[in-house]
C-alpha cells in the first residue's frame, strides 16, 4: 500500500506545468484528454499529478524519458550525459543550481542526478524545490561528502538514490534502468 498522499493539482497548476492557458486545460478535460475530478461545493476541477505526468510522457515527440544532470564538474556532466543517452533518454545538463531551477520550471524530468555541493545555491535547496514541485520525481544525489551535514540534510528530504563520488558507470546505468524501467 502506498503511504504517500494523493497529490491533486488545480487547473492553474496544470496549465503552468503544460505551458498552456488554463482555458486550454479546461477544454482538454471536457474532451477527455485530461482526466479531471470534481471536488468541493462548486465542483472545481482537480487533476491527479500522476495523470499529468503520464500525459506529459505520452506527449513527448520522441517518447524518450527526460533526465536532468546537475553538477559543477564538466567531466562528470559529460560522463553522466553519455550514460543517460546510451540508455535511450534525453539528457539536460546544468552546472549551477539556478540553471537547474530554471529547467525544472520549464518541464518535467523523470530522473534527476543532483550534486549537493554547487557554487552559489546548495544542492539541498534544489532538492527542496524538486520535492515541492513534484514529490514523485526520482532524485539520485551525488556527493563526495557522504557523512557531511549537507548529505544528512539531503537524506532527510528522502532522495531515492544516494551515490558517492567517485562512482562507477555501472552503478549509474543501474539507477537509470531502475527508474526508466519502473516508469514504463
Amino acid at each position: 500500500m502506498n503511504d504517500k498522499p494523493l497529490r491533486m493539482l488545480t487547473v492553474q497548476e496544470v496549465a503552468n506545468i503544460l505551458h498552456v492557458h488554463p482555458n486550454t486545460v479546461r477544454h482538454w478535460s471536457e474532451q477527455g484528454l485530461l482526466r479531471a475530478h470534481r471536488v468541493g461545493p462548486r465542483g472545481d476541477r482537480r487533476f491527479r499529478a500522476e495523470d499529468i505526468d503520464k500525459f506529459l510522457t505520452l506527449c513527448r515527440p520522441d517518447g524518450r524519458r527526460e533526465v536532468l544532470i546537475v553538477d559543477d564538474d564538466p567531466a562528470i556532466l559529460q560522463l553522466l550525459k553519455e550514460a543517460v543517452e546510451s540508455q535511450g533518454c534525453n539528457a539536460t545538463c546544468c552546472e549551477t543550481a539556478e540553471r537547474a531551477l530554471h529547467e525544472l520550471e520549464s518541464r518535467h524530468f523523470d530522473l534527476i542526478f543532483l550534486d549537493l555541493v554547487l557554487p552559489g545555491m546548495s544542492g539541498v535547496d534544489v532538492l527542496r524545490a524538486i520535492k515541492d514541485k513534484s514529490g514523485r520525481t526520482v532524485v539520485a544525489v551525488l556527493t563526495g561528502y557522504g557523512d557531511a551535514p549537507v548529505a544528512l540534510q539531503a537524506m532527510a528530504l528522502g532522495p531515492m538514490f544516494f551515490i558517492r563520488k567517485p562512482f562507477g558507470l555501472a552503478g549509474i546505468i543501474e539507477v537509470i534502468d531502475t527508474v526508466v524501467g519502473a516508469q514504463r
